[in-house]
């Protein structure tokens, strides 16, 4: 029911028919902006690794043209065990499980660190309900974090430049990086991830800056402290 919602959603507001979609890679590509991140060993840090290989093999044959939109969960599909997913860490709720497709939040984190760097429009974003990491075992900072739920909750972007982009990945048994490639350089933004703290909780908002230098509010997370 919640995926025939979201999608009747996506129909009426044309999203539908924006979709970036799988296609051959412009030629004259430039990788335009990096990010690395670590994987930190858990027991099931290896079906993670499994797992985002599987999910980045579908996104690197998308190509997202200028005024498109990246959708996740359109690129990569429901991670069953039937395609091979194997089981993972997931937050399930308010509290730490093991799930089929585990680990995958990192692919749709990077992605939307990427994007934020990039200057993309970001259409959809969702934070993970809890801070599980402590300061020197963080894979990204707090607040560049997305969380992707089949049905639920995905991330999505649209390209705002004027040429064709495609999203590149490399992963290993303790690292991982995602790229940006485009026909023109893209000028990365600096950004700003502003604590406040509470007794139960703590909230990061997230500002871009612009061109001007003037500081532009993305979104407002909040995590639960465990």
């Amino acid at each position: 029911m919640r995926i025939a919602q979201r999608n009747r959603a996506d129909y009426k507001s044309g999203l539908n028919k924006n979709f970036a979609q799988k296609a051959s890679k412009p030629v004259s590509e430039i990788e335009v902006l990096t990010i690395e991140q670590p994987i930190y060993y858990n027991p099931l840090a290896a079906n993670k690794v499994f797992n985002i290989e599987l999910a980045i093999k579908e996104i690197e044959q998308v190509v997202i043209q200028p005024g498109q939109v990246f959708s996740f969960w359109h690129t990569v599909g429901n991670p069953t065990q039937e395609k091979g997913y194997k089981t993972g860490r997931n937050i399930i709720g308010d509290s730490l499980k093991e799930d089929i497709g585990g680990g995958l939040c990192q692919v749709s984190g990077i992605i939307y660190h990427l994007a934020l760097t990039a200057g993309m429009e970001i259409v959809e974003r969702h934070n993970h309900t809890l801070d599980l990491y402590e300061e020197n075992k963080r894979y990204t900072p707090l607040g560049a974090d997305a969380t992707v739920v089949f049905g639920y909750k995905d991330i999505r972007f649209r390209n705002t430049t004027s040429s064709p982009i495609y999203l590149s990945f490399s992963v290993s048994e303790n690292n991982f990086i995602g790229t940006i490639c485009s026909q023109e350089s893209i000028v990365p933004f600096e950004l700003k991830f502003v604590r406040a703290e509470f007794e139960r909780y703590r909230t990061i908002e997230t500002y871009r800056i612009n061109e001007k230098g003037q500081s532009v509010l993305i979104n407002k997370s909040k995590y639960l402290l465990t």
